[in-house]
């Protein structure tokens, strides 16, 4: 009698548990690297998404896996704090400043600025150029007594226009906006075009979105899940064991 052998089969525990690792070692590197962020201005929380998912093995036998599919950036808004340093601004809503590295335009969320030997207007972490909504700097002349940032980003110095500080955004705000570290976001390819649906409040930055809570519990909850899969692993490993011992008594 013909027997048909089915094309999709149950994949080895261990396999798919060392899989299930691989993804949670994903999340818990996520999490410790937003806790490590938790503190500078205008950081995003990172997420990572896991699925189930499938490939066709031998055979074309179907094989289960779990991994890390995506890791996916929570846009919304960190707690505005107030410094009293009139160029600290933070935007509230979809927006991002563009700054000039030297080495490329690059989009950012930290409002902290300072002012160059030039009176450029720059961040104050890494002392890049802060671009203006038509791509050129914004010039702070010098024995200027006071500095005003409008809700649109228009910058006064002692009540004359001096520049606008540009608020950019692109379509895609996910895996095409690649994080390079330093608060700096490479939107790679994508057009840049100028938001009008943020505002940008002056004396005050804007925080991280993290939550140490949060992300704590996500931490446990990924170490707890690497060990159960740790525990199926050793299980499948004594099971196989088991099995070559007996196998072994009866070719004996």
């Amino acid at each position: 009698m013909h027997i048909h052998k089915p094309h999709h089969s149950v994949q080895k525990p261990g396999a798919v548990a060392l899989s299930s690792q691989e993804a949670q070692w994903v999340r818990l590197a996520i999490a410790t690297n937003n806790l490590a962020n938790a503190h500078v201005a205008g950081f995003k929380t990172q997420m990572v998404k896991l699925v189930n998912t499938t490939q066709k093995g031998k055979d074309n036998r179907v094989v289960h896996y779990v991994s890390a599919n995506k890791t996916l950036r929570n846009l919304g808004n960190g707690s505005y704090r107030q410094t009293g340093n009139p160029l600290d601004v933070a935007i509230n809503g979809n927006g991002y400043f563009l700054v000039d590295t030297g080495k490329g335009k690059y989009l950012s969320r930290n409002g902290q600025f300072a002012l160059n030997d030039a009176g450029a207007l720059i961040t104050a972490n890494g002392s890049y150029l802060v671009m203006s909504r038509d791509g050129g700097e914004i010039v702070i002349p010098k024995m200027t007594r006071n500095i005003a940032i409008d809700p649109k980003g228009g910058v006064y110095a002692d009540s004359a226009l001096v520049g606008i500080i540009g608020t950019f955004t692109v379509n895609n705000q996910q895996e095409e906006l690649k994080c390079l570290g330093n608060n700096l976001l490479d939107p790679g390819k994508q057009n840049l075009s100028v938001t009008e649906s943020c505002t940008i409040k002056q004396f005050g930055i804007e925080e991280s979105n993290v939550s140490g809570v949060v992300e704590g519990m996500i931490m446990m909850d990924a170490l707890r899940q690497f060990e159960h899969a740790q525990k199926i692993i050793e299980e499948q490993d004594q099971s196989t064991r088991k099995v070559f011992n007996v196998s072994s008594k009866n070719v004996a």
